[in-house]
């Protein structure tokens, strides 16, 4: 199955003019566009076939989520669609693999984003500098919900974090974007790597930043942070949460004391 072509018919532009040869590249053109729309194509009646009516109306209404772009699939068999047609695409760059991801995403049907994070997830382990700049665009660009941008920053940007630690000071200047998202996903993608005990320093920091931002799912996507690191690190988040209870929203504190003992739950809720 091939997905991008540098020939047509076979043959390569020869010594024909420049007319020809600038033929033969829109030619080109149209070969990659056209395999690339047949995957597309191939993968959503493949997620169609797996689609429940029921189901997209329980995520409707458990979630509160708009649906119009949500064809009703539940993801271990997005995932299985999507692991099927990765091993066709494996042994194309990672390069390669990010941009017909970037085609799915522009499509923007919920499962194609599922299938564009779970391919980039599988192609974790050849993360390259420059690829931070790329999933930086699709949370910008693409994500319209707190599922796909915590799969994304989570299953992608995280495991980037996790490969470049240097780089993770990135997300510093994401809790100012304009876009709510980018600002969620500055804590979110923290998430993996303060599971294996790294940033405590900058998770702080990026709380600070963030927390009495005006989005309810901001500030949850920060408090979520602060769980997950309570449970390696219980005195410190206790000694951020008593130093700024009284500033920080209350949805954010009660995620960040969850998993703190009961003692330690009711004193950080008790007011002065």
């Amino acid at each position: 199955m091939v997905f991008v072509s540098t020939m047509v018919s076979g043959r390569r532009p020869g010594r024909a003019g420049e007319a020809d040869v600038g033929r033969q590249k829109k030619e080109i053109g149209k070969v990659i566009m056209t395999t690339v729309g047949q995957l597309i194509e191939t993968i959503n009646a493949e997620l169609e076939g797996q689609a429940d009516p029921a189901y997209r109306e329980l995520v409707r209404t458990r979630y509160n989520m708009n649906v119009d772009s949500f064809l009703g699939v539940r993801t271990p068999k997005i995932h299985k669609i999507a692991g099927d047609h990765y091993k066709l695409i494996k042994s194309k760059s990672i390069d390669d693999r990010l941009e017909l991801s970037g085609h799915l995403l522009a499509t923007r049907v919920y499962e194609h984003k599922i299938v564009a994070f779970r391919w980039a997830h599988l192609a974790r382990k050849e993360y390259e500098g420059k690829h931070l700049a790329v999933f930086r665009k699709w949370l910008d660009e693409y994500v319209d919900d707190w599922i796909d941008c915590d799969d994304l920053c989570i299953h992608v940007i995280g495991e980037y974090f996790l490969r470049y630690p240097e780089t993770a000071n990135e997300v510093l200047g994401w809790t100012t974007s304009a876009n709510f998202w980018v600002r969620r996903g500055a804590a979110v993608s923290l998430v993996l790597p303060v599971r294996k005990g790294e940033h405590m320093a900058l998770l702080l920091r990026v709380a600070d930043l963030l927390l009495n931002d005006e989005e309810d799912l901001v500030r949850k996507g920060y408090g979520w942070l602060l769980k997950v690191a309570s449970i390696r690190y219980p005195e410190e988040v206790f000694s951020y949460v008593m130093d700024r209870r009284e500033r920080m929203p209350r949805v954010a504190l009660r995620y960040a004391i969850e998993k703190l003992p009961k003692q330690l739950q009711r004193q950080a809720m008790d007011k002065k």
